[in-house]
């Protein structure tokens, strides 16, 4: 477990920089279509945030049967045993701590813990964001593990056209005041002010697949309004202190989380056009010339958007 923040922080970036020059756009996509996001083998809980991307890139890189993750130490005492000459993957979490701002140097794990021992208000609280790494390894590579997450070779096969509209009809429930239109026109586009998705005709695009990929970018832009996520570059109260940056950071939360969501609905998303091989050039530039908190932030704020719209609390 690393304790220097700014090494953890560059190697984040290091990780993103990696996975888009060496893939592209398919290192945001899940290892296959479903609700198959990486677990921890021993709780069952699921991994958050850009750890996600991360361990699906592994899933897809090494071809492991299941999304399932677990330390050396928690492996080994079940009676587990990595398999010799196996690497494991680096994940990140965010370890925070609270303290007063009169005692200012005493942590605790818990807002609760430290206003009842300080004798505090809330507002007169710091908080510290300590961003950290450890190593896990996939059940895949051990030994004497069995899978978490029950597997059922009798379950409903959905077709992907279904699943993306099961997502877009999930989505309309959470976010209910969000406007959905079709007109014929050329350009697909999100209005903050308006809270408003206009999407072109289904039959102008080029494959029902394309059509659904475009509808999820713009569904991840829309998860940015104040009324949902609040996110810098989207919220109409930011909208004027935007840089080119945040326009290029906010596309790419976009068109990652576009990715993860047309992953689990399991539509092709293969595209070998100029246009997007510039869009992965541009974002390399962008991600290359960004400090290490920015490309944290939009990778966790993708994570963010996709389950926000899949309602995954």
């Amino acid at each position: 477990m690393s304790t220097n923040k700014n090494a953890v922080l560059k190697k984040v970036k290091a990780t993103l920089l990696e996975g888009l020059k060496k893939d592209g756009l398919t290192w945001f996509k899940p290892w296959k279509s479903g609700m198959n996001f990486p677990i921890n083998n021993k709780s069952g809980r699921a991994y958050k945030g850009f750890n996600n991307f991360i361990l699906n890139a592994q899933m897809q890189e090494y071809g492991y049967e299941y999304n399932e993750w677990d330390t050396f130490k928690s492996i080994s005492a079940r009676d587990g045993k990595v398999k010799k000459g196996e690497k494991g993957t680096d994940i990140f979490f965010w370890l925070i701590s609270y303290c007063s701002k009169e005692n200012f140097g005493t942590w605790y794990r818990t807002k609760s813990e430290c206003m009842k021992k300080e004798n505090c208000n809330e507002e007169d609280i710091f908080t510290n964001f300590d961003l950290r790494y450890y190593r896990v390894w996939n059940i895949g590579q051990c030994e004497g593990l069995s899978p978490k997450r029950p597997t059922d070779e009798n379950a409903k096969v959905v077709k992907p056209i279904e699943s993306c509209e099961s997502i877009v009809r999930e989505y309309k429930k959470i976010a209910k005041k969000l406007i959905f239109k079709n007109l014929e026109q050329d350009q697909a586009y999100y209005s903050p002010s308006k809270d408003m998705i206009v999407m072109p005709l289904m039959k102008q695009f080029k494959s029902e697949d394309r059509y659904y990929h475009t509808l999820f970018h713009e569904m991840v832009h829309s998860t940015g309004h104040d009324s949902r996520l609040n996110r810098e570059g989207v919220a109409t109260a930011k909208m004027l202190t935007k840089s080119k940056q945040d326009y290029a950071f906010e596309e790419l939360i976009a068109e990652s989380g576009a990715m993860v969501l047309s992953g689990i609905a399991g539509i092709n998303t293969d595209d070998k056009s100029k246009q997007s091989q510039a869009y992965v050039n541009g974002w390399v530039k962008a991600v290359e010339k960004a400090d290490e908190k920015a490309v944290v932030s939009a990778l966790t704020q993708s994570a963010k958007a996709t389950d926000y719209i899949l309602g995954v609390k």
